[in-house]
This record gives structure tokens, C-alpha cells and sequence, in this order.
């Protein structure tokens, strides 16, 4: 028995899909279908590095809008921390003058009345102290 030894072609350098049909009839719908691709792939390139740039340029905008509303949120905070403040002071004002205007007007004593009352108590006990008590 005889044995055949195959032997392998040498490769062939690949051909391009259009080389591939050349002189058929479906040579040029292929050649427009694959320059359809390669023109999509090459849009879609662009669109990317456009998108890139256009992203970038938008991103640094949002950025400066971030900025200027922080400024703006911190100032208005200042300037409602400073009305706070005074409407605070404007309250204790007016809740004070009512609290000397009742005291006023009531029969309740206030500190420094009862602190004058409690001298001349003192005053009144130290002359007792002093006298000599007379049999009654």
C-alpha cells in the first residue's frame, strides 16, 4: 500500500471581501456595502472624538455653574443668618420690655424691691437686737 503524503498549500496573503468577487455580480454591491461600513466606522470615529471634546467642554461649563451657585447659596446664607440675628435681638427687646411692662403694673415684687425690703428687715432686727425687751 501506497501512502500519500499531503502536503499543505503555502498561505495565501488574504484577500479583501471585494477581491474576493471580483468580476462576479455581486462584485459591486459588495464594494459599495464594505465602503458603507468602513465611511460608518469612520463617522462613528468622529462622532466620538466630537462627543470627547463637546463632554469635556460641557463638563468644565458645569463646573463654573457649580461654583457660582455655591458662592451664591453661601452669601444668601449669610445674609439670612444676619436677618436671623437681628429679628433674634429685636425679640428679646420686645419680650423684655413686656416682661417690665407686667412687672410694672402687677402687684408682684421684683428683686430689687424684695433686696431693699430685706435691708431695711435686717436694719429693723438689729435695733430690736439692741434694745432691752421690758417685761410686759
Amino acid at each position: 500500500m501506497t501512502v500519500v503524503k499531503k502536503t499543505r498549500k503555502a498561505a495565501s496573503p488574504a484577500k479583501s471581501i471585494a477581491d474576493r468577487f471580483e468580476g462576479t455580480i455581486i462584485e459591486r454591491p459588495i464594494t459599495i456595502a464594505n465602503k458603507t461600513f468602513l465611511a460608518g466606522l469612520g463617522l462613528a470615529s468622529q462622532v466620538q472624538s466630537d462627543f470627547d471634546a463637546k463632554f469635556e467642554e460641557l463638563a468644565k461649563n458645569g463646573e463654573k455653574v457649580r461654583k457660582e451657585a455655591r458662592g451664591s447659596f453661601e452669601s444668601l446664607g449669610d445674609r439670612v443668618m444676619k436677618q436671623i440675628e437681628a429679628i433674634r435681638k429685636e425679640a428679646t427687646k420686645r419680650g423684655e420690655s413686656a416682661v417690665k411692662t407686667v412687672l410694672k403694673y402687677s402687684p408682684v415684687a421684683t428683686t430689687d424691691e424684695l433686696k431693699k425690703l430685706d435691708r431695711k428687715l435686717d436694719k429693723v432686727l438689729a435695733e430690736v437686737a439692741k434694745s432691752p425687751i421690758s417685761p410686759p
